[in-house]
């Protein structure tokens, strides 16, 4: 039995995030505020992920429509490099471009086929999604701007993150010395084997550090 409507929008309420159903469109927009992502139409920090059902039931999309128009951008080369190397990094979410216009979309797929989601699942994905297109914007959007592709920030960032979640520390994040070229190689190496920064974040929880 594929996922029903009802159920998608039970998951939904069970997360207990804001949103609002379209039974026409088998689709519910979930709003999720963000910390970086300005939306371009109404210049508000927030986000609309919209939770479909496709294939009668057997897939679930969440997408989060016209995150860029990569039109407006003057160097596209290395946007969509930077896009490329996001993808590279996180599980989950992944950019995609209509080159019939230029709209820039974060999505994610997830095949249901006979069987269901549960509302933990769902909570999980929607927040990568948004965790994806809210995080890394600031490197896309500087690519896209300045033709320079720059991930050594967010990647010691969400590292530390990781570790001081970790661990309970909330004093915030420590001062640390710049890292070499070999140990910025290292660490992309080492998210790069561990399957994602999110990847990345779980093995240092399992491993309690």
């Amino acid at each position: 039995m594929s996922m029903t409507f009802a159920d998608l929008v039970g998951r939904i309420a069970e997360i207990g995030c804001d949103f609002r159903a379209s039974r026409e469109h088998s689709e519910v927009v979930v709003a999720v505020p963000t910390q970086k992502y300005i939306d371009p139409h109404d210049g508000e920090k927030s986000l609309l992920l919209h939770v479909m059902l496709q294939e009668d039931g057997r897939m679930v999309r969440i997408c989060v429509p016209e995150v860029y128009a990569i039109n407006d951008f003057a160097h596209r080369g290395a946007m969509a490099e930077a896009m490329l190397a996001v993808n590279w990094r996180v599980r989950v979410a992944s950019y995609v471009l209509d080159e019939s216009d230029g709209e820039v979309r974060v999505v994610c797929d997830v095949p249901v086929e006979d069987g269901t989601l549960t509302a933990p699942q769902l909570s999980r994905m929607l927040t990568l999604v948004a965790w994806t297109v809210d995080q890394f914007d600031p490197v896309v959007r500087c690519a896209g701007t300045d033709g320079t592709v720059d991930f050594k920030e967010i990647d010691a960032r969400v590292l530390e993150d990781s570790a001081n979640e970790s661990v309970g520390d909330t004093a915030g994040p420590r001062r640390r010395k710049s890292r070499s070229k070999r140990e910025r190689r290292e660490l992309a190496d080492l998210i790069k084997a561990a399957g994602g920064v999110e990847g990345l974040r779980k093995l240092l929880e399992d491993q309690g550090l």
